[in-house]
């Protein structure tokens, strides 16, 4: 077998078999929801209606399942995220940027329910040794993918949060003295974790929290 065709066939019985669009959304709102160890297969099957007979036909398990669902919201967040960010000027400066970039993941969420709901669940592990084991394999079982949806959408890398600080220190909008991949790591937590931060109660509340956000990173890491 040629290099990369089991991985083809896997991709290809996923595309299409009846009852997949409604497998894939109560999957999404039982993993968010639960959480993914807390997360029942067997409720999603009944629920959906899909015998274990043909729900193992198309995936190896749950985590297989897990892996095909962040394969599908990653593309559709790369997608619609895409389009926003070929909106933005030169002249903008990267703390404009983050604010753009913010407000695009709210117009996301609110467009998307039921990926929101999956990613309110995946934030939430965010942190833990299993997450991180997951998250781990994933990317690395994902590798042609998520670089062939990255050329795809033009992106860099996953990390366009971190492509922005990048872009920020070359521009001379960020401070010298700060270290390149602590400033990544310290927006990048915060901007995950804005939701919890913040306590917003809905998307008004959470673009004022971000805003507030940009600001304190503009006043802490921008150069004066």
């Amino acid at each position: 077998m040629e290099k990369g065709t089991g991985d083809k066939m896997n991709k290809d019985k996923h595309k299409s078999f009846e009852k997949r669009e409604e497998l894939i959304n109560i999957a999404m709102k039982e993993f968010g929801e639960k959480g993914y160890e807390n997360a029942s297969l067997n409720n999603i099957l009944k629920e959906t209606g899909i015998s274990k007979g043909t729900f193992y036909y198309h995936y190896k398990n749950k985590e297989d399942l897990y892996m095909h669902l962040l394969d599908i919201i990653t593309e559709e967040k790369l997608k619609f995220m895409s389009k926003e960010m070929n909106a933005l000027g030169p002249s903008q400066s990267v703390f404009d940027k983050f604010k753009i970039l913010i407000k695009a993941g709210m117009k996301f969420a609110n467009t998307n329910p039921t990926i929101d709901k999956f990613a309110q669940g995946f934030i939430k592990e965010i942190g833990t040794k299993a997450y991180e084991e997951r998250m781990k394999k994933y990317f690395l079982s994902r590798r042609e993918f998520l670089q062939s949806l990255l050329q795809k959408y033009g992106f860099k890398s996953m990390d366009y949060i971190g492509d922005l600080i990048e872009e920020g220190y070359g521009k001379g909008e960020i401070r010298q003295d700060l270290p390149k991949d602590f400033v990544k790591r310290l927006v990048n937590h915060t901007f995950t974790n804005l939701r919890v931060i913040s306590a917003a109660e809905n998307l008004e509340e959470y673009e004022q929290a971000a805003n507030y956000l940009v600001n304190i990173l503009k006043d802490g890491i921008g150069r004066r």
